[in-house]
């Protein structure tokens, strides 16, 4: 590289300056500003070329003795004498353009040097270098193949040894960036924090069985640059070596790239695993044997420990924390800080696809078939959280006889005038947070503020029964029985999302919002999921489907059929052909009825199924204990691919006293002590002293049976709600058209309020108040 050097001294004379000189040991006299490191790009990777493919080098880049960044002149780039020979590679030496096989020289017509690239057929590695005056540059490795079809990500052994072509130091010394790393096994899990070298085979035709595998050419393929399909789970690493490290459970398939421009091939190229959860630990500083006290306001701090299948732990996991009342005892990874007095399960949950994910097709499967534990969910331990104090509520009450609601306000001296509504309603869910009440109407759906206690929209698209909201608020399921369809509307958009054909007549949500369980009066479970949308279940051979509940903990649901109650387990079945995401867990039979009705309990150890054995009789009250009293089974699922078992003991009790036409709803209180079952009035019983039948649950399943006066000539409790600190059990009546307050307590009717309905048929009679929700409104001992 020619350098102009003008040096001043003594005298006038010119000469070398020693400012301008390299520092140090310099018998060369280099000066600063003059090339010494050469830096030719892609240095760790490499380039990938299929035959007679041709590119061009990145321009170089060089720095001083110095280290500081100077400009090139009269750059000469050239290959290494071997691939010359071979006619591999050749190379433009004054553009750096390479081609895969040789370039065009002395070509007749006047066509330009190095403006043809010709294949020769030649596969290997070769080496380009690029010099500037006396720098040189490091060497980029060019791997030269045919065109490559397939890419596949396989176990080192047998390749290694029978199939030269599999070229087992494909990462080898000599590379840069390389890591001592043990080569991935795609039919096991790596744990959090460790890492792995994936072993890549490359093809120019279909794999054959027979070694050495002619197709097979790795050994002049390159390195592929790496994605993962679900990137949360893993990163690897920049030099395209394929060095994987686990960042969280869950499985992903594998893209790989190799190659640029219309040489270039991308491959699903295999799978990769980070061992799932086997376990999920929460504890709390003041948790004793699984319950503690939390007093409104305070935090109760919480902490998870998570241990994966090989028992390694794993920190920083995604987790769902789910709270069974989650307005007056909310949670967090940040702790439990109850807002109003009450009871609540809190559990802490993997739940794919936000943890613990694996594409569909895989979920719960290594390629070989083997089980793994990946794109199942895992559920902790529950802790049961107990918060004294008092409450005050919040009521609203309807009929589907009536044209009007009312809302109660419990800490206001009146009652106020009912609030008209467009239609006459069917039905009325009200969101977990209490912020808008969903009627629906054969007309169309009503939403109602109650910040401002009015309907503020109206649907007519979607017709029907508003059978239940999501906990999150953003999805309904509405029933349409005209046009037979089951539709999951969004608040939000105002608009339906998706649809499945039936009609149902109960659903209920899990507590993270992602699934709901539907029955329909064909005798069908559907479950759908915002991930995996809609399946259909028939269990027409139950008879009837009555009612369906989720389980708490969130592992699954429980479905009220006439001779059965049928457990379905979150646990995806993966020993069958086909994944059955919700399978049977348990089928528990149960005496015969006309109708029922589900509830389960707060501490997660009894289901109770409220039925008739006959019309217009003593109802009956089934109670499942789960578990023998430990409930149900928690952590991660059935390593076997199977389903877990729901084990479940039935004591019966009946609901002496009780004379009714049907059983419509079973309501325990938050903190799991008691349960009050309501029921429309017998045919022909004009008992103007009814009662209302109240169950307390015990340990072993023998829990105990007590009834409540109705008080001013009620015939029936039809339907009703606690308050969130167990101490009312507010309940719509028939015969009087009242609302009855009962001291829990002391299981007496203490106080009635008249919401004044007026029945649509004749205004100037009341409607019975069959559509009731409440919700915390203010707590009121100031702790």
């Amino acid at each position: 590289m020619p350098i102009s050097l003008g040096v001043s001294g003594c005298g006038g004379s010119s000469g070398t300056s020693a400012g301008n000189l390299c520092p140090g040991f310099n018998p060369g006299g280099t000066i600063i500003g003059q090339p010494v490191t050469v830096l030719l790009q892609p240095y760790t990777t490499g380039l990938s070329l299929n035959t007679g493919q041709n590119t061009s080098l990145s321009t170089p880049t060089a720095t001083d003795c110095t280290g500081a960044n100077v400009s090139l002149t009269n750059v000469h780039y050239s290959v290494d004498t071997a691939s010359a020979n071979a006619h591999l590679l050749d190379i433009n030496p004054i553009t750096g353009n390479i081609c895969a096989g040789t370039w065009n020289r002395n070509s007749a017509g006047g066509v330009p040097d190095y403006s043809t690239c010709m294949p020769t057929g030649a596969s290997g590695v070769g080496k380009v270098t690029a010099t500037a005056g006396a720098a040189g540059s490091n060497a980029v490795q060019v791997y030269v193949h045919p065109v490559i079809t397939n890419i596949e990500i396989g176990a080192a052994s047998t390749d290694c040894v029978n199939d030269p072509a599999s070229n087992c130091s494909q990462y080898g010394a000599g590379l840069p960036g390389v890591s001592a790393t043990a080569t991935y096994n795609p039919n096991d899990c790596l744990s959090f924090g460790q890492s792995s070298q994936l072993v890549t085979r490359f093809y120019k035709g279909p794999k054959s069985t027979t070694l050495p595998d002619p197709n097979n050419v790795t050994y002049a393929a390159g390195l592929p640059s790496f994605t993962l399909q679900t990137a949360q789970i893993g990163t690897f690493d920049a030099n395209n070596r394929g060095i994987f490290l686990a960042n969280a459970p869950g499985s992903s398939v594998v893209t790989a790239s190799l190659g640029s421009g219309a040489g270039s091939i991308t491959s699903n190229a295999g799978f990769v695993s980070v061992c799932a959860p086997q376990s999920i630990t929460i504890n709390t500083p003041n948790a004793v044997n699984g319950n503690v006290t939390v007093n409104v306001s305070n935090t109760e701090n919480i902490t998870a420990t998570v241990l994966d299948t090989k028992n390694v732990q794993i920190t920083g996991l995604n987790l769902t924390f789910i709270s069974t009342s989650p307005i007056s005892t909310p949670v967090s990874a940040g702790g439990i800080v109850p807002t109003f007095a009450g009871g609540s399960n809190i559990t802490a949950l993997c739940l794919p696809p936000t943890c613990n994910p694996a594409p569909l097709a895989q979920i719960g499967r290594y390629p070989n078939g083997a089980q793994s534990g990946n794109g199942k969910p895992v559920s902790s331990n529950p802790i049961v959280v107990n918060t004294p104090g008092v409450t005050s509520s919040l009521i609203w009450a309807a009929s589907t006889d009536s044209l009007y609601l009312l809302p109660i306000d419990l800490t206001a001296g009146s009652v106020p005038a009912p609030t008209k509504l467009p239609y006459q309603p069917n039905s009325l869910v009200l969101t977990q947070a209490g912020d808008f009440i969903y009627l629906g109407s054969s007309t169309g759906l009503m939403t109602y503020s109650t910040a401002i206690n009015s309907v503020t929209s109206i649907n007519q698209t979607v017709q029907g029964t508003a059978i239940a909201v999501s906990p999150t608020g953003t999805e309904l399921i509405v029933s349409d029985p005209a046009r037979q369809l089951i539709y999951i509307y969004s608040p939000s958009a105002g608009a339906i999302t998706t649809s499945f054909g039936g009609v149902a007549s109960r659903g209920a949500w899990t507590q993270d919002g992602t699934t709901a369980y539907i029955v329909t009066t064909d005798g069908h479970l559907l479950v759908y999921n915002t991930n995996t949308s809609w399946h259909s279940y028939d269990l027409s051979r139950l008879g009837s489907l009555n009612d369906v509940i989720t389980a708490v903990p969130v592992v699954g649901a429980f479905i009220g059929a006439q001779t059965a109650v049928d457990g379905r387990s979150y646990c995806p079945n993966t020993t069958t052909a086909v994944t059955d995401f919700y399978p049977e867990a348990s089928n528990t039979v149960v005496s015969a009825a006309v109708a029922d009705r589900l509830a389960a309990t707060n501490d997660g150890k009894h289901v109770l199924d409220a039925r008739l054995a006959t019309a217009n009789g003593t109802p009956v009250l089934n109670d499942l204990l789960l578990g023998n009293g430990t409930g149900l089974p928690t952590g991660a699922c059935p390593a076997s691919g199977a389903q877990p078992a729901f084990t479940t003991t039935v004591n019966t009790a009946a609901l002496t006293g009780v004379q009714a036409g049907t059983v419509t709803g079973v309501y325990p209180a938050s903190d799991s002590s008691i349960a009050f079952v309501t029921n429309t009035a017998a045919t022909g019983d004009t008992n103007t002293g009814a009662l209302l039948a109240a169950y307390r649950p015990a340990a072993n399943g023998a829990g105990t049976v007590s009834t409540v006066k109705l008080a001013n000539g009620a015939t029936a409790a039809v339907t009703g709600a606690l308050s969130s600190d167990n101490r009312f059990f507010f309940a719509g009546t028939s015969g009087d058209n009242l609302i009855h307050f009962i001291t829990v307590s002391s299981l007496t009717d203490t106080r009635q309020i008249n919401p004044n309905l007026p029945l649509a048929a004749n205004p100037n009679l009341t409607a019975t108040p069959n559509l009731i929700a409440s919700r915390p409104r203010t707590s009121l001992n100031g702790q």
